[in-house]
């Protein structure tokens, strides 16, 4: 089934299963920027990974990832002038204007891990459920709280209209009054387990 709930753009950071201890961590996109093909050499050899990147309709660029807690607070000023400023280095690495890399970080709370991670969404989601065939997930706590209270609703349109548009294109399986009750318990379970 495909629909809006399965293509929905992923925010900044989301809550995944930790690779370690299958506990709740936390994935951060890593950052991209822009270079100039002069300029790739100066950022061979430090803890940064050099790509080639797509424009949409455009031609490919020379960028670098960098995933901000893996560096010490003085890796910019390391670099050329012109490349420490703050603004230069908040592009999120999976935005439309690059090829969508997967990359980023994933630190854990729970074992203290902190590694790169290749994204694999929905599969990594740390708040996400099959029910008859189909899988409910959300990006964190707050929006599988917000499913919850969504499904349990009789009267979803009064108390839900500033609710995420997400929440509003579940699939029909989850929406549906006779799946109400088993869902909210499944949710529930998920959301408050040790």
């Amino acid at each position: 089934m495909t629909g809006f709930y399965e293509f929905l753009s992923l925010p900044n950071g989301v809550e995944v299963t930790c690779p370690h201890c299958a506990g709740c961590a936390t994935f951060t996109f890593a950052h991209v920027f822009r270079l100039e093909k002069k300029d790739v050499h100066l950022f061979e050899g430090r803890q940064f990974e050099i790509k080639q990147f797509n424009q949409r309709f455009a031609h490919k660029w020379p960028g670098v990832l960098f995933f901000p807690p893996l560096l010490d607070a003085s890796w910019r000023e390391k670099l050329p002038e012109k490349y420490q400023g703050t603004s230069t280095w908040e592009h999120r690495a999976n935005s439309a204007f690059t090829d969508g890399t997967d990359l980023g970080l994933i630190c854990c709370y729970q074992c203290m891990a902190k590694q790169k991670h290749r994204l694999e969404w929905p599969n990594d989601a740390f708040y996400s459920l099959e029910f008859k065939g189909h899988s409910l997930w959300a990006f964190n706590k707050q929006m599988m709280l917000q499913i919850r209270d969504y499904i349990q609703a009789k009267d979803r349109n009064a108390v839900f209209e500033s609710e995420p548009i997400v929440i509003r294109h579940l699939p029909t399986i989850f929406k549906l009054a006779k799946n109400r009750e088993i869902l909210v318990k499944k949710i529930n379970k998920l959301i408050y387990s040790p």
